[in-house]
C-alpha cells in the first residue's frame, strides 16, 4: 500500500538592510511563495522569489530579479540510521535593470541548473552527521548579470542531541563561484563559514539561536571596474522562532545582525528580518 500525497504551501517576506542607510537602496526586499508535494520517496517543489534593493522612504526599488524555481527530489534510502536523497533543480532569473534615476536600462534572462545529494547518518544514539552538496551550472546573459558560470555550495556537520529539549549542531559551510571557461573572470567568489545552531524545543515552540563565523571570504563582483579580488570578514548572530499550531499551520520569525569588514571601503552592519507562514495538508 502506497502512502498518500502530502502538501505544503507557504510564503515568506525577508529583508536585509545596511544600518543607517535605509533611504539609498542599500536594503534588500525579498518576498517568496512556494508549494511542495511529496509521496513515498518523491518530492516536487515549486517556488517564486523576488529580490531587489528597496527605498523604504518612497516605496521604490532599483534593479531586481524574479526567480521561478522547480526541484524534484528522490530519496534512495530512508530509515532511522541512514537517509540519502538526490535533488535536481532548475531556476530562471529574469533581471530588470534600472539606473539611479529609476529609468529602465534593459533586462537579462539567466538559467541555473542544479544537482544536489543530501545525507543524514546516525553515528550514535545522540550523534548524527548530515548535510548537502549542491553543484550549479549557469547559462545565458552572464555578462549582463555578472555571475560566474559554475558554483559549488555545501553545508555539512554533526548534531548532538543533549536531551529531548536541547540539541547542538555545528556545520561547515562553503560557497564558491568559479568559471569553467578560462576566458571569463565574471563574478568569482568564495565564502567559508562555521555555522552553529542551538535548537530549544518548548512544546509547540522552537527557539534556535545561531551564529555564522567567517573563515574566509573574497569576491570580484566589481570585475568590470576592478578585477582584483576584494576580501571581506562577515560574521552573524541570529535567532529563529517557530510555532506549530498543531492543525497543519506553522509560523516563523527570524532576526539576525551581521557585521562586515571590507578590504576596500568602510565596514557595514546588516539587519536581517524574515517572517514566514506554512500550511501542511
Amino acid at each position: 500500500m502506497t502512502s498518500p500525497w502530502h502538501f505544503n504551501v507557504g510564503a515568506m517576506i525577508e529583508s536585509e538592510n545596511v544600518e543607517g542607510q535605509g533611504e539609498d537602496q542599500d536594503g534588500l526586499f525579498e518576498p517568496s511563495v512556494y508549494f511542495n508535494a511529496s509521496k513515498d520517496a518523491w518530492r516536487i517543489s515549486v517556488a517564486m522569489y523576488q529580490e531587489g534593493p528597496v527605498n523604504y522612504s518612497d516605496k521604490t526599488r532599483g534593479t531586481y530579479f524574479d526567480r521561478p524555481e522547480l526541484e524534484i527530489r528522490y530519496q534512495f534510502i530512508g530509515n532511522d540510521n541512514v537517509t540519502f536523497g538526490l535533488t535536481g533543480g532548475f531556476r530562471n532569473y529574469s533581471y530588470h535593470f534600472e539606473d539611479e534615476s529609476g529609468k529602465n536600462t534593459g533586462s537579462a534572462n539567466m538559467q541555473r541548473y542544479k544537482i544536489q545529494p543530501d545525507w543524514d547518518l546516525k553515528l550514535a544514539d545522540d550523534w548524527r552527521f548530515s548535510g548537502w552538496l549542491a553543484l550549479y551550472q549557469f547559462g545565458h546573459d552572464l555578462d549582463k548579470t555578472g555571475y560566474s558560470d559554475s558554483r559549488v555550495e555545501t553545508e555539512t556537520g554533526v548534531t548532538w542531541s543533549i536531551n529531548e529539549t536541547v540539541s547542538l549542531k555545528v556545520n561547515y559551510y562553503l560557497e564558491r563561484g568559479f568559471n569553467m571557461d578560462g576566458n571569463r573572470n565574471t563574478g568569482e567568489f568564495s565564502t567559508q563559514e562555521i555555522r552553529a545552531y542551538l535548537p530549544v524545543v518548548l512544546g509547540a515552540s522552537t527557539l534556535t539561536p545561531y551564529t555564522r563565523l567567517g573563515l574566509d571570504r573574497w569576491s570580484n563582483w566589481d570585475w568590470q571596474d576592478d578585477p582584483e579580488r576584494e576580501g571581506h570578514d562577515f560574521n552573524r548572530i541570529g535567532l529563529l522562532y517557530t510555532y506549530d499550531f498543531g492543525n497543519g499551520l506553522s509560523t516563523s520569525l527570524e532576526y539576525a545582525h551581521e557585521w562586515e569588514n571590507h578590504d576596500e571601503g568602510k565596514s557595514d552592519k546588516f539587519h536581517y528580518v524574515g517572517v514566514g507562514v506554512n500550511y501542511a495538508f
